[in-house]
C-alpha cells in the first residue's frame, strides 16, 4: 500500500468543499471520491512549525521546531519523522516540492527531487513527481510527499486577479479595492494549484497507482491575511484534509471528528501497518478512514511561539463549542478585526505604500494590546469577534478551559509559564548549504 501526501501552502479551508466559493474544480471532483474531514486543525499556525507537527506527531515545543526553519528554527536532526519510520519499514520515501520543516536537502528522504527554487512551484513539483513515478524501477511501496508553494503570497504577483464577480472576501477582511485585488490574485494562484493537482490525480490513475494508494490533500494553516495565518484563531489554524482511499472507499462522505495535524503520523502508520512509536502527542484516527464512528478529541491544544524573529507566545484549548486563548508576555498587537470597515481605506494606494495607519483604520483593534485571555463561543460567534473572557455569564466555561490549559502547560513543561523563552535562534539564518541548494532562485 502506498501513501501520497499532497500539502499546500497558506490555503486553510479556502475551498468550495468547505463552503468557500473559489475556483478549484479538480479538488471539488476529488472531494466526491474522498472522505472530507470538516474539523482538522494545525497544532501551530506558522509554516515550519505546522509542517513539523504533521511530520512528527509531536507538538512544536516537543519536536523542537518553534519558528521558521530559515530564521533559526529548523526541525532538529535528532527528532524522528514519518520519513524515518517509513525508511526503516522498507518504504521508498520521495519528496517533490517544499520541505520547509527543515532546510532544503536535509530531510532524509531516500529520493529528493527538489533541486532548485523553481521546484517549489505547483507545476514543477507535480511534473517532477509524475516523471519519477512514470520511470520508477523500485518495487517497494512508496511514501511520496508533494508540497507546493502555491498559493503562498509570494506566488500571487505572477497572476492576474480572477474576475471581480468570482472574488470571495472573508468576513474578517475589509471589502476594498486593494483587498479585492490581492484576494483575486490569491484565488488565481489557487486555480493554478488546483489544475496541477488534477494532473497528478489523472497521472496516478493512468499509472495504475490510484487504487492501491491512500491519496491525501491537505494544507498547513490558514490563508495569509491578518487574523488568519499565523494567528491561533480558527481562521489561522483550520486546514483542509481530504483522503481518497483505494478504490474510492467511502467516497463523498464527511467526517466531523475534531482532529489536529499531530494525529497524522500515528494515523498514516496505522493505515500502512507500521508500528506507531510510543510517546507521540497525536492519536490515530484510523477508524474514521475506515468509515467507522469516531468522535476525535474532546479538545485540541494549539501553540504559537515565533513567527519571523520575535517571540509571540500564545496557547489555546479548543473544544467543539468554545475556544480559550492565553496571550503570554510580551504582549503584542492584536489581530482582531471587528466590522464594519472603512470600504475605501485600503483601496487608495499600492501595496508598496500600505502603512500601519491603513491597517489601524481597516482593523480597528489591530494595533491594540492583546488581552491576557480570550474566550469565544464558536457556535454563536464562529468568526471569533466577541471576546467573552470577562463576561460573567461565560465564567464557568472560561474557568474550566483555563484549568485544562494550565494543566497542559504544566504537563508539557512550557517555557512560557516560567517566562524563560528559548534563545532567539537555534541555528544560523538562511536556506542551508549552497553546495547542496542554490542561493539564487532559478
Amino acid at each position: 500500500m502506498n501513501l501520497l501526501y499532497f500539502v499546500v501552502h497558506d490555503l486553510g479551508r479556502h475551498l468550495p468543499v468547505y463552503g468557500v466559493p473559489v475556483a478549484s474544480p479538480r479538488l471539488a471532483e476529488f472531494a466526491q471520491e474522498s472522505i472530507v474531514f470538516n474539523n482538522m486543525f494545525c497544532a501551530s499556525p506558522a509554516c515550519s512549525p505546522s509542517r513539523a507537527c504533521a511530520m512528527t506527531g509531536l507538538h512544536a515545543r516537543r519536536n523542537g521546531c518553534i519558528g521558521l526553519a530559515h530564521v533559526g528554527y529548523p526541525l532538529p536532526a535528532t527528532t524522528p519523522t514519518i520519513v524515518d519510520y517509513l525508511n526503516r519499514a522498507g518504504y521508498e520515501t520521495i519528496l517533490s516540492g517544499i520541505n520547509h520543516e527543515t532546510l532544503p536537502r536535509q530531510s532524509r528522504y531516500a529520493t529528493d527531487l527538489t533541486l532548485t527554487w523553481s521546484h517549489w512551484r505547483a507545476d514543477q513539483a507535480v511534473a517532477n513527481a509524475i516523471h519519477y513515478l512514470e520511470n520508477r524501477a523500485d518495487d517497494r511501496p512508496f511514501y511520496c510527499n508533494i508540497a507546493t508553494q502555491h498559493p503562498h503570497p509570494g506566488t500571487w504577483g505572477s497572476f492576474d486577479p480572477v474576475p471581480q464577480e468570482e472574488i470571495f472576501v472573508p468576513a474578517w477582511c475589509p471589502d476594498s479595492p486593494f483587498v479585492r485585488d490581492q484576494l483575486g490574485r490569491f484565488q488565481a494562484s489557487i486555480r493554478f494549484m488546483d489544475h496541477h493537482f488534477g494532473r497528478l490525480r489523472d497521472a496516478l490513475e493512468k499509472l495504475g497507482l490510484l487504487d492501491n494508494t491512500l491519496v491525501v490533500f491537505t494544507t498547513d494553516h490558514g490563508i495569509a491575511v491578518p487574523r488568519a495565518k499565523p494567528d491561533i484563531y480558527d481562521r489561522g489554524t483550520e486546514i483542509a484534509f481530504l483522503a481518497r482511499l483505494p478504490e474510492a472507499a467511502h467516497a463523498g462522505t464527511r467526517n466531523d471528528a475534531l482532529l489536529s495535524n499531530i494525529d497524522l503520523v500515528p494515523t498514516f502508520l496505522d493505515w500502512l501497518g507500521v508500528p506507531v512509536p510510543a510517546g507521540l502527542d497525536g492519536k490515530s484516527f484510523l477508524p474514521a478512514l475506515r468509515g467507522e464512528p469516531f468522535a476525535g478529541h474532546d479538545a485540541i491544544f494549539t501553540e504559537r511561539n515565533f513567527h519571523g524573529e520575535s517571540i509571540d507566545a500564545v496557547r489555546s484549548i479548543r473544544t467543539r463549542t468554545h475556544h480559550f486563548l492565553r496571550n503570554l508576555p510580551p504582549s503584542l498587537p492584536a489581530g482582531i478585526a471587528i466590522p464594519p470597515f472603512d470600504a475605501e481605506t485600503l483601496g487608495r494606494q499600492p501595496l508598496a505604500e500600505f502603512s500601519l495607519e491603513d491597517i489601524r483604520k481597516a482593523w480597528p483593534a489591530g494595533l491594540s494590546p492583546r488581552p491576557k485571555e480570550e474566550l469565544y463561543d464558536l457556535v454563536r460567534d464562529p468568526e471569533e469577534f466577541h471576546n467573552l473572557a470577562a463576561d460573567p455569564a461565560a465564567a464557568a466555561v472560561r474557568d474550566e478551559l483555563r484549568a485544562r490549559l494550565d494543566a497542559w502547560l504544566a504537563a508539557t513543561g512550557d517555557y512560557a509559564l516560567a517566562g524563560n523563552p528559548p534563545p532567539p535562534e537555534t541555528a544560523p539564518h538562511g536556506w542551508g548549504d549552497p553546495a547542496l541548494w542554490p542561493v539564487i532562485p532559478s
